[in-house]
């Protein structure tokens, strides 16, 4: 992590400064830093009556926190009963935004104004793989900081690979007794065939873009509502405000479980519903292409051959007595 931090400042430096040491082609209009700052900082209100717009960030918040995919319930797992939840929690998400917004940001965004022209459809892979080599290409030792910079980006990639794959590995070992070398074959097989799709319809990244957008943000947003409803409504409020302040060294203010138990899935809901409507057409309209329809298909029966192996695990946790059975009375909830 410090390592990357100063790699990271040390990039952001030569991004800032990009222009004023005269290393550039001609400048053209609207291909400068202070463009790009202006696009990444200067609001839009108009975006902000769009559902596509808050369904496009709360799924890159759910993405880079790993709420949706699971991941923080099975890392819980892991924990002690007396761990620091709220001051763990508070550092992720603020080193986190920290890094990807601040730092990633005013690095990626400035550079893609200057390099590419304009940041509007332009692709993730364009941001990392296209403008930032021409950064490096302009910075003593960029060669250096090339490897460093990709080095670390190929490691943080695969530590959130693994991070992904985890909740299911887990779910194989424990729901069907399977060894963790069996658990990584069955999950492998699956990424591998999902892997070699997108492989072979990789033209125009029609099949990635599909993956991307109703497993990197539709599905999580719909298991983070999953997850609050849970929750809020579920396990309670009163049981969650407890079990975060075990251990804590900080107090957590209570309105902060108001907003999880009626503030998040109401706008949640609000926006899904509102993406469909607004944006659905579209979606459907987009089905025409043969990539796209198949690549639908492939989610579904991945989700459904999933859901399958879920309702089995469950049977079988049941029947060992893990689970309490219809006819077990209900455990009681402290009133909210």
């Amino acid at each position: 992590m410090p390592l990357m931090a100063i790699c990271a400042m040390i990039v952001l430096v030569r991004v800032m400064t990009l222009g004023l040491t005269g290393d550039l082609p001609a400048e053209t209009p609207g291909q400068t830093v202070t463009s790009g700052l202006g696009f990444m900082w200067n609001a839009n209100p108009e975006k902000l009556w769009e559902p596509g717009t808050w369904l496009a960030a709360s799924g890159q918040i759910f993405f880079s926190l790993s709420v949706g995919f699971g991941i923080i319930i099975t890392y819980a797992s892991y924990l002690r009963e007396k761990d620091d939840l709220a001051l763990s929690g508070l550092t992720a998400c603020s080193v986190n935004e920290f890094f990807e917004v601040c730092l990633g940001g005013m690095i990626t965004l400035p550079a893609a104004f200057i390099f590419l022209g304009a940041v509007t459809g332009v692709s993730t892979f364009d941001l990392g793989f296209k403008a930032l080599p021409n950064v490096f290409a302009r910075m003593p030792a960029g060669q250096f900081f090339g490897f460093l910079w990709f080095f670390m980006l190929f490691v943080a990639a695969l530590t959130s690979s693994v991070s992904m794959l985890q909740p299911v590995i887990a779910f194989l070992e424990e729901g069907f007794g399977l060894k963790r070398h069996a658990s990584a074959a069955v999950l492998g097989l699956i990424t591998t065939l999902g892997g070699a799709y997108v492989v072979y319809f990789s033209k125009g990244m029609t099949a990635l873009d599909t993956f991307d957008f109703w497993v990197g943000t539709m599905l999580i947003f719909v298991l983070a509502l999953i997850q609050a409803i849970l929750y809020g409504w579920i396990f309670g409020i009163r049981r969650g405000n407890a079990e975060l302040h075990l251990g804590a060294h900080i107090r957590v203010p209570w309105f902060i479980q108001l907003m999880l138990k009626y503030v998040v899935p109401i706008y949640l809901l609000v926006i899904f519903i509102g993406t469909c409507i607004q944006d659905g057409p579209g979606y459907v309209q987009a089905m025409g292409k043969p990539v796209v329809l198949t690549s639908v298909l492939f989610i579904g029966a991945v989700l459904c051959f999933l859901l399958v192996m879920v309702h089995v695990a469950g049977k079988r946790w049941q029947n060992a007595g893990r689970l309490p059975s219809s006819a077990d009375p209900l455990p009681k909830i402290p009133s909210e």
